[in-house]
């Protein structure tokens, strides 16, 4: 089997995808590009096996070569995503610029343009080319590139959008919203209110608690706190954030029977455990039953909050963490954001796995730190 120019460029391709996809990775966290890597590492490892296989005696060594490189390269990608994962990112990003990982990285893209340059000029002598030609390897890399940046700077202006929206909103929206719930909270307490009324009353508090989560929503995503670490357990901050929510008679939330003590940001933990059980009495709309368990795993606190909903679908999944994507009408779309970025504050990450018809459970993992 001879070698041309389609098959090296497609090499050199792929090299280059994987590379960008975990560095985009290890910056942005964005688990679209973990998926990316993942997909276009089995292709361009067969490549290389293959070029080993189906090749001459005199050009399997230099594809040997290429190979023993890419073995490293791939060790060290992974091991950068898995940093991510743990909310390692510095470490991740020190990784990828570690004299390593760029030494074999200068060893398998060079070798490869090299090559490519090679066959260029051997196929100009000839005066023909025996492969289909495709775009130039760098062309195709340009693009990712640019679209890569594009992306994230349409991201960001979204951000910005909602920074200045937020900051001249919430404010003014609070103080009277303030007003009326106290209003509301006086009707209410009144003796011989008829039933027809008493169910206006709570509609409209209800409509007031909606507006209230929706502002605290936007001001948690858009004004992170600074941590403050203090000594806590998690059925401290289960028995807050439960007493925080309206939880109907036709739902079982079932806590974990053991109390783990560590150290944590108590009132960002609250905002996750709100944001996330509050999702799970919407997704199993008011009856059904909500599942917290949790444990410690070498080190990690794993707590895991499972309802028995209708589950979502494989295509939203992915989509589910990123700024403004929402599937309720009456959703900011930055809950399960914020969840994200505090988690991850904690040095930890936030997972779901999620099937249709039979629920959706996600996964919060953080390090074990112990009492002060």
């Amino acid at each position: 089997m001879r070698l041309g120019l389609y098959h090296i460029q497609l090499m050199r391709y792929y090299e280059e995808v994987m590379a960008q996809a975990a560095r985009n990775y290890a910056f942005t966290g964005d688990k679209k590009w973990e998926m990316r890597y993942r997909a276009v590492e089995p292709i361009s490892d067969r490549l290389l096996k293959n070029a080993i296989a189906n090749t001459d005696e005199t050009i399997q060594p230099f594809f040997t070569v290429m190979d023993n490189a890419n073995v490293d390269l791939i060790k060290m990608e992974y091991q950068s995503i898995e940093l991510v994962n743990e909310g390692k990112k510095d470490q991740a990003i020190a990784l990828l610029d570690s004299k390593e990982y760029t030494g074999q990285r200068r060893v398998l893209a060079g070798g490869l343009e090299d090559f490519i340059t090679q066959i260029e000029g051997d196929a100009r002598q000839r005066g023909n080319l025996s492969d289909v030609m495709i775009p130039s390897v760098q062309q195709i890399i340009e693009l990712e590139r640019k679209l890569a940046v594009m992306e994230d700077n349409l991201k960001k202006e979204k951000l910005f959008a909602i920074g200045e929206l937020s900051a001249r909103l919430a404010h003014d929206i609070r103080n009277p919203l303030s007003v009326i719930n106290t209003s509301i909270n006086i009707l209410i307490s009144q003796k011989d209110i008829d039933a027809k009324t008493m169910e206006t009353y709570e509609r409209m508090q209800r409509a007031v608690e909606r507006i209230t989560y929706q502002i605290d929503d936007v001001l948690n995503f858009v004004k992170p706190r600074v941590s403050s670490l203090k000594n806590t357990s998690l059925h401290e901050i289960l028995a807050s954030v439960l007493a925080r929510i309206d939880i109907p008679k036709t739902v079982v939330i079932t806590i974990p029977p053991n109390n783990i003590e560590f150290v944590g940001d108590i009132i960002s933990l609250e905002i996750v455990f709100v944001n996330l059980i509050t999702n799970a009495l919407q997704a199993i709309n008011n009856s059904g039953e909500i599942v917290i368990s949790a444990s410690v795993v070498k080190e990690k606190i794993i707590i895991k909050i499972r309802d028995n909903g209708p589950g979502m679908s494989s295509d939203i999944i992915p989509k589910i963490f990123e700024p403004l994507f929402t599937t309720k009408q009456t959703g900011t779309g930055l809950g399960l954001t914020s969840c994200k970025t505090i988690i991850e504050q904690h040095g930890g990450h936030i997972d779901v796995e999620s099937v249709v018809g039979k629920g959706t459970t996600f996964t919060i993992t953080i390090p074990y730190r112990q009492i002060m």
